[in-house]
C-alpha cells in the first residue's frame, strides 16, 4: 500500500499558515470541502475536534494525522498541508507540526483507514520523509519526494 494511492492530488498545498490547532483544522478542510470530498463542513470540523479531544493526532516527528469516518466518503483519501512555521497541535512530542495529514475515512472501510494511519507512523519514523516533505515548495516536488521514498519501502 502505498499514500500516493489515497493522496487526493487537489488536496495538496504547501506554504500554509496557522495559529493553533483549530486554524490548521479548518485550513485542512477548506481544502477537501473546496474539492466537494465532503458537503457538510460543520459536521467534519465537529468529528475532527471530538478526535482531538480524545488525544492529540500530532503523532511526534513534526507530523499530525487528523482523522474521521464519514458515511459520504466512498473509499478513504487523504490531503495534506504543509506548515512551514510549523503549528502547535499539542503533538506527543511537544514539537510543532509541519505536516498535516488529513484521513477521511468511511465506516464501510475500517481495517484500510487503519492501514494507511499506520503506513504514515511507519513513515514518520524515516527522516526523509519528514525532513524532505517540509522543505518542498511545490506540490509536484512533494509528490515527488514521495514517490521516492515510498518506493524504496
Amino acid at each position: 500500500m502505498k499514500l500516493l494511492d489515497y493522496l487526493n492530488l487537489e488536496c495538496v498545498k504547501v506554504g500554509l499558515e496557522a495559529t493553533g490547532k483549530d486554524s490548521a483544522l479548518n485550513l485542512m478542510v477548506d481544502l477537501v470541502v473546496e474539492r466537494q470530498l465532503v458537503k457538510d463542513r460543520r459536521r467534519l470540523i465537529e468529528a475532527l475536534r471530538q478526535r482531538e479531544e480524545v488525544v492529540s493526532t500530532g503523532i511526534g516527528n513534526h507530523i499530525a494525522i487528523p482523522h474521521a469516518d464519514l458515511p459520504e466518503i466512498e473509499s478513504p483519501c487523504l490531503a495534506l498541508g504543509v506548515f512551514p512555521d510549523g503549528v502547535d497541535f499539542d503533538s506527543l512530542d511537544e514539537e510543532p507540526v509541519h505536516l498535516v495529514f488529513l484521513l477521511l475515512g468511511t465506516p464501510r472501510t475500517p481495517g484500510l483507514h487503519m492501514k494507511i494511519l499506520a503506513r504514515i507512523a511507519r513513515l514518520s519514523k524515516d527522516s526523509a520523509f519528514s525532513e524532505g516533505l517540509r522543505r518542498v515548495q511545490q506540490p509536484s516536488e512533494l509528490i515527488e519526494v514521495l514517490e521516492e521514498i515510498e518506493s524504496r519501502r
